[in-house]
């Protein structure tokens, strides 16, 4: 994964584990990680075989706009497609910002509400 310090530092990484699609950020997650890792994200969160998807934000130092788009994007889609969507870690900066910008309830809120199923 890609280390810790300023913007550009930081890195978005996919694996699929049976069913369970982990997402992982780490670092400073700015436009450049959007840009050079998100892609992979958007693919196999397409994977029919993906049933649920862990994210793991635990080991995020930095978390701008753009990266929040990209855990905006990924709670609509997994809402959309019928997929639960579990934080199952948060790092200060990420929950601050969160909390601040009430993306934080609204990713609870479209977690809860009626969805496509695959």
């Amino acid at each position: 994964m890609g280390g810790r310090g300023g913007p550009g530092d930081g890195a978005l990484v996919v694996r699929r584990d049976g069913a369970v699609l982990r997402v992982v950020l780490d670092g400073a997650v700015d436009l450049a990680v959007r840009e050079r890792d998100s892609p992979a994200l958007w693919r196999a969160l397409a994977d029919p075989r993906v049933g649920e998807v862990e994210l793991d934000a635990g080991a995020v130092t930095f978390l701008d706009s753009s990266g929040l788009s990209v855990l905006v994007r990924l709670a609509r889609d997994a809402a959309q497609t019928g997929l639960p969507l579990r934080l199952i870690a948060v790092s200060e900066p990420v929950g601050y910002l969160l909390e601040q910008t009430g993306v934080g309830d609204w990713m609870a809120a479209i977690a809860t509400a009626p969805g496509a199923t695959r």
